[in-house]
């Protein structure tokens, strides 16, 4: 398993305002709060799981109730409504809620992977490559990862004119739009790429391209945060913790996050040495960022004046 844990540095790039935070903001004083933290179920969010269960929050001083959500966005909608204090979700998700509220913060970045998103078509569609997708429907999370990838897709094969239907669906209703034939093909993150193959009759065929796209999974807060900084400080020093757990309890790990999830650990194992778990929140970050604010506006999805990400990464305090 690709795990990386920052243990004496939690450094961030220098670039117009950037910093870095040294490793004793992560060994804060035990501070006694309750928090509530909306955690979408995936995979990638082992590190809050494995600090729950393992009572790594509680031994930072923590009270921490965690909120399940199916995605990133269905998280981001607690955080906007107060109903939690924090929130799981990918950088793009970040920064269409930065654009439409203009007060969500990236505290940290705790996963990234290389391949989980997946564009997955049915082998009796006769949909073998993306160029196949002209005149179809394609099953898409609005605003989200899953919206990004498709069109870095389209970029990639030179296909950004291709005639595709967009179907906006939740996360949990892509599978069952797949197999169903209420769509042409769709473009998701796991755990559901593998539930389409282990539920389906017909070979599900990966239109996408590994690598193409790092994601990341971050903790979001809003601003102006309301958690004192030792409180705050104390949330990364447990998942700190957490990530060196995972990375000495490998199968542990897998079978806790099967359990979260209701899967079969051969479900997680497929995915699990994609995942690179590090607090960061480095240059490649903003990079993606930016990269994904230009993709929306020329997309003309998001109107307006372009969105400074750097506010996006506020120093931790």
């Amino acid at each position: 398993m690709k795990v990386v844990v920052a243990l004496a540095v939690f450094s961030i790039a220098v670039v117009g305002g950037w910093w870095y935070l040294a490793s004793g903001a992560l060994t804060a004083e035990p501070a006694s709060t309750n928090i509530k933290i909306a955690v979408s179920l995936t995979p990638l969010s082992t590190p809050l799981f494995v600090a729950q269960q393992q009572g790594i929050f509680a031994k930072h001083g923590l009270d921490v109730e965690i909120v399940p959500c199916h995605g990133g966005v269905k998280c981001a909608e607690l955080l906007q409504t107060d109903a939690v204090d924090y929130a799981t979700a990918s950088e793009t998700v970040a920064l269409f809620n930065s654009y439409h509220h203009s007060n969500v913060s990236i505290l940290s970045s705790f996963v990234r992977s290389s391949n989980d998103l997946k564009l997955l078509a049915l082998e009796p569609n006769d949909v073998d490559r993306v160029a196949d997708l002209s005149g179809k429907k394609v099953g898409i999370v609005k605003s989200s990862a899953s919206e990004f990838y498709f069109d870095l897709l389209l970029i990639s094969n030179a296909l950004q004119g291709l005639d595709v239907e967009r179907v906006y669906l939740q996360p949990e209703e892509l599978v069952n739009a797949l197999l169903s034939y209420q769509v042409d093909a769709i473009s998701v993150w796991e755990p559901y790429g593998y539930k389409a193959s282990l539920s389906s009759t017909s070979t599900v065929i990966n239109l996408g391209t590994e690598g193409i796209y790092q994601l990341s999974f971050n903790l979001l807060t809003k601003m102006p945060r309301l958690i004192p900084i030792k409180q705050e400080q104390a949330l990364l020093a447990a998942l700190s913790d957490s990530i060196r757990w995972i990375e000495s309890h490998p199968v542990e790990s897998i079978s806790l996050i099967s359990q979260e999830l209701g899967v079969r650990p051969q479900q997680v194992n497929w995915v699990w040495n994609d995942y690179v778990f590090e607090l960061s929140k480095d240059y490649s970050l903003l990079s993606n960022l930016q990269l994904q604010a230009r993709w929306a506006s020329e997309r003309n999805i998001l109107k307006g004046e372009p969105i400074d990400v750097r506010t996006l990464v506020e120093p931790n305090r």
